[in-house]
């Protein structure tokens, strides 16, 4: 992947707490992937939008504003809203609506037509399996998944992480494992007290000092960074452990290849 993507955030602000949020699922009717309306023409699309359904093909589901912010089908707003709409009625993507503080957020996933598009296996509807949680913590990772394909210049694996993380992110012959911090850092706490990760991770928070009672287990020899919503809007910029605290650590922007590195 050669195209950088523009940075930017998602819509709504705070995403920490699932307390007031209520997430409406639409389904997609069962003959969207063989209907008239559909002929060899809507298979002929721009890259940008292969890039959103292979995006969406990864992370599951994506704010609209995660779309127009990352500038991935257009750096208008309004042209990329009106090319959400036109893949939305071609069931390339779906829409489905998050309401949080008496407000409502347009979310997006996969629709069949677009993983036809770029020729992926396909569940039918398959968010309705998703959790409230499970859903936040896949929004939160958005921003890191699309920051790291763009720094590394190249596409990032997702795999099922064990708890407390919820993903793996492979690239090369390396692992991430990345963790969603929401109310608490209990279930980290846990973990860290017995066993100090040795694997590279990385956490993502709304604030710093979300995380701080973790720094009581980590070292500075513990390959553990720590990413905010806000720093991701302005790129790849982490906090490692040191001396107990939490310390900028940001990558170095030389060179970015397939062999590049991040910071242990």
């Amino acid at each position: 992947m050669s195209d950088r993507i523009g940075r930017g955030g998602s819509d709504i602000n705070d995403l920490s707490t699932i307390n007031d949020i209520k997430i409406r699922w639409y389904r997609v009717p069962t003959s969207a992937t063989m209907n008239d309306r559909f002929n060899e023409r809507s298979f002929l699309v721009p890259d940008t939008e292969k890039r959103l359904f292979h995006l969406l093909a990864s992370m599951g589901i994506m704010f609209g504003g995660q779309i127009q912010a990352h500038q991935i089908l257009h750096r208008v707003s309004k042209t990329a809203r009106k090319i959400l709409a036109k893949l939305k009625s071609e069931h390339k993507v779906v829409e489905h609506t998050l309401t949080a503080g008496g407000k409502e957020y347009k979310l997006y996933t996969l629709g069949p037509v677009g993983a036809a598009i770029i020729n992926v296996p396909y569940q039918q509807d398959y968010w309705f399996w998703y959790s409230d949680s499970e859903a936040i913590q896949k929004l939160m990772s958005v921003d890191l998944y699309i920051q790291m394909c763009d720094y590394l210049s190249a596409e990032v694996k997702v795999l099922v992480a064990n708890r407390p993380y919820a993903h793996t992110f492979v690239h090369g012959d390396r692992e991430y494992q990345i963790g969603v911090v929401l109310d608490d850092v209990v279930s980290l706490l846990e973990l860290y007290r017995w066993e100090p990760p040795r694997e590279r991770v990385i956490l993502i928070c709304q604030r710093v000092n979300q995380v701080d009672s973790l720094l009581g287990y980590l070292g500075d020899q513990n390959p553990v960074r720590i990413v905010t919503r806000e720093k991701l809007k302005e790129g790849l910029i982490f906090y490692k452990p040191e001396n107990g605290k939490w310390t900028l650590d940001v990558p170095d922007k030389g060179i970015k290849s397939n062999k590049v590195k991040l910071k242990e």
